[in-house]
This record gives structure tokens, C-alpha cells and sequence, in this order.
């Protein structure tokens, strides 16, 4: 494995770690101010596959424009996060059942932190905000990771630090995870 994909692997471990335990002393992560300003790199390549990501998650994370997934997946996408299966099809019906279809917007609505790329491999990060189980009525900030792999021109492999869960299972992260204000 390339040592940079070392790198963008340790961060996600790293980012798995630190969000299962308390915030203690915690400095809240903060958006980037210009979204469009993160998808440029020296590299070509790398600024193609950072713009395929960042267009996928507008349409199909957050805008759940499923008839979007074959210009976006190899249909064989390989999925880790433990709550949805491998394959296009079956993250086409993951988001079916966890979203509707909503306006595709020209940036994202969720806090971007950074778009990282390091030749087919592209990292995106995220504020999410979650219920403090210490404060109740209180939110605590975040960093979410998405850690994606591109093959000609399609993402063919994706990772997180989502834990198995039920809750995961029908988690739409356009409800509740991006404002500061308690979930109902």
C-alpha cells in the first residue's frame, strides 16, 4: 500500500477513536469558507476524482438522486461501513430507504472541513453534530470521514467509522447531524 494511503487510513482509525469516547477540552472542528476552493490540486487527476466525489455526494448523499448512482459507482462498489451491503444496487436501495429525493444544490449543505486526494484515493470530511449523552438537550461537533476509492472515473470502494447499528441503518445524515440544535 502506498504510504500516503497509509496516511488517509490512520486518519480514519484515528477519527473512529476519538469520536467514541467524551469531549473533554474539545475545539470544534469548522467548515472550510469556500467549498469550490477545496476541489483544486496540482494534480489533474486528483482534482477530477476530489470533483467526482464532491458531485456525488451532492446528488446522491445529500440530494438521494438515486438515478445518479451509474454515473458516479462501478457496479461492483465495495462497500465498508458494516450497515449497507457491497454493490451499486444495493446502495441505491440503502438510500431509497434513508432519504428522499431532494434539490441538488450547487455546494453541500453539510460543513465541509477538507477534500484530500492522493492519486485514486479522495478523503472527505465533514462537521456532524450529535446528542451530548452527558448534556442531555445539548449537541456536541464532530468530524465524520468518508474515505473513497476511484476507478476509471468511478468510485469502486468506500470507508467510514460508522459502527454496526440499527440506527445506521436507516440514518439519513441530512437530519440532525448538521446543526448545532438538539435532534427531536
Amino acid at each position: 500500500m502506498n504510504p500516503k494511503h497509509l496516511v488517509f487510513c490512520a486518519a480514519l482509525a484515528l477519527a473512529g477513536m476519538a469520536t467514541t469516547g467524551s469531549a473533554l477540552a474539545q475545539v470544534p472542528p469548522v467548515a472550510a469558507p469556500d467549498q469550490l476552493a477545496l476541489l483544486k490540486s496540482d494534480s489533474p487527476k486528483e482534482a477530477v476524482n476530489k470533483k467526482l466525489v464532491f458531485d456525488m455526494y451532492r446528488a446522491i448523499v445529500q440530494g438521494g438522486h438515486t438515478e445518479m448512482a451509474e454515473q458516479y459507482f462501478t457496479p461492483g462498489y465495495i462497500q465498508h461501513n458494516p450497515n449497507v451491503a457491497s454493490g451499486r444496487d444495493e446502495l441505491v436501495k440503502y438510500i431509497k430507504k434513508t432519504r428522499p429525493v431532494r434539490e441538488l444544490k450547487p455546494l453541500l449543505d453539510f460543513p465541509v472541513i477538507s477534500i484530500m486526494a492522493d492519486g485514486d484515493m479522495v478523503l472527505i470530511a465533514v462537521v456532524s453534530w450529535d446528542d451530548d449523552p452527558e448534556k442531555p438537550g445539548q449537541r456536541y461537533a464532530s468530524t465524520h470521514f468518508d474515505l473513497y476509492r476511484i476507478e476509471n472515473g468511478k468510485i469502486a470502494e468506500h470507508w467510514d467509522h460508522v459502527p454496526k447499528s440499527k440506527a445506521a441503518q436507516s440514518f439519513d445524515p441530512n437530519v440532525g447531524s448538521k446543526e448545532k440544535v438538539p435532534a427531536k
